[in-house]
């Protein structure tokens, strides 16, 4: 008999996701003249936070699959990615061939075309996961600290921004957050560990930690910059993963999270499309935009979920149209 599916990798995950929600709202607000003011500063220090705790929690979710020989790593998980990737960066490109997206230079199809080698798109997320599942496996018989300490050197350099990225800053965005994923695939145990022993008070302090490890942040020096900002996410994920098991404990409370957690795949690829439809006939200006950027975030993963429910099922939409015999429709396992 199965074990239990955890509750609170979905609640982080499914709240890592509304953030990235709410990010690519913001941004497309400011690129449609919307005046963001302190919501444009808040959007920048939860990169701290969003991209660590998805990548986090997707490294924990890989631990066990990539222990597995090659053929079921392909199986089980690479070849849901490099379907997905593919199939919706087609419909990325014919979509934005007819609505505008103002966040990036490269024409609809030529984004498609290079996508094998060079991602320029917001599933980007997904070239990111195939290369970082890769590594872990190819690393799998390597001591901890053996892919770790590399790891966490990748993405200190990307935080410095002295990684080359040939003038594609998605590149720096898959350097930087190599280590995140590492740590979740080794350092599984323990962050069960942190999840099983939280009591529902941890909250408090652990909501408290971030913006104090904000604070902290902002006054280290230049020259420490980029090993802070590292460090910064690692104590925001965990002050995250502590929340999350809090709340996890209240399935009322924790069920819209979980909701979104268990569906995180067609949110991530549907509600950029959503996004770039609607924000464009908002008038900039005419309510405050804290009230439509929440609008936006909550509507856009609401219909994400609806469609998601409607299609989830039929095969070939979010998942390969025919199940591989050891499971590749499986994205992840939150069993305990």
């Amino acid at each position: 008999m199965s074990a239990p599916r955890l509750r609170w990798p979905d609640t982080a995950r499914g709240g890592a996701m509304i953030l990235v929600v709410l990010a690519h709202t913001l941004q497309l607000m400011g690129a449609y003249g919307w005046d963001l003011g302190w919501l444009d500063t808040a959007n920048t220090f939860l990169t701290a936070i969003r991209m660590p705790l998805f990548f986090v929690i997707s490294g924990m979710l890989a631990a066990g699959v990539v222990r597995r020989p090659w053929g079921e790593v392909w199986a089980r998980r690479l070849w849901l990615l490099v379907y997905v990737y593919v199939v919706w960066s087609a419909i990325r490109a014919v979509w934005f061939s007819v609505v505008p997206w103002p966040l990036g230079d490269v024409p609809p199809w030529l984004a498609f075309v290079l996508l094998p080698v060079w991602p320029t798109t917001g599933l980007w997320f997904l070239f990111a996961l195939i290369l970082y599942v890769v590594i872990a496996r190819a690393t799998r018989a390597w001591p901890a600290w053996a892919v770790l300490v590399p790891a966490a050197a990748v993405s200190v350099a990307a935080a410095y921004d002295i990684v080359p990225t040939g003038g594609n800053p998605i590149w720096r965005s898959i350097a930087l957050y190599l280590f995140f994923f590492v740590l979740g695939v080794r350092a599984t145990t323990r962050w069960k560990d942190l999840a099983a022993r939280t009591r529902v008070w941890w909250a408090v302090p652990a909501v408290v930690v971030v913006p104090v490890a904000f604070a902290v942040f902002t006054v280290v020096p230049s020259a420490a910059a980029g090993v802070a900002r590292v460090v910064l996410s690692v104590v925001c994920v965990a002050a995250c993963v502590v929340v999350a098991s809090a709340l996890a404990r209240s399935r009322v409370l924790s069920a819209p999270f979980v909701a979104v957690g268990r569906r995180t795949l067609p949110v991530y690829v549907l509600h950029t499309l959503l996004l770039a439809a609607v924000v464009p006939v908002i008038p900039a200006g005419t309510v405050p935009a804290a009230l439509v950027a929440a609008g936006l975030c909550v509507g856009a993963v609401a219909v994400c979920l609806a469609i998601a429910a409607l299609l989830g099922s039929v095969p070939g939409i979010f998942s390969p149209p025919k199940r591989s015999p050891r499971g590749a429709n499986q994205m992840d396992s939150t069993r305990g």
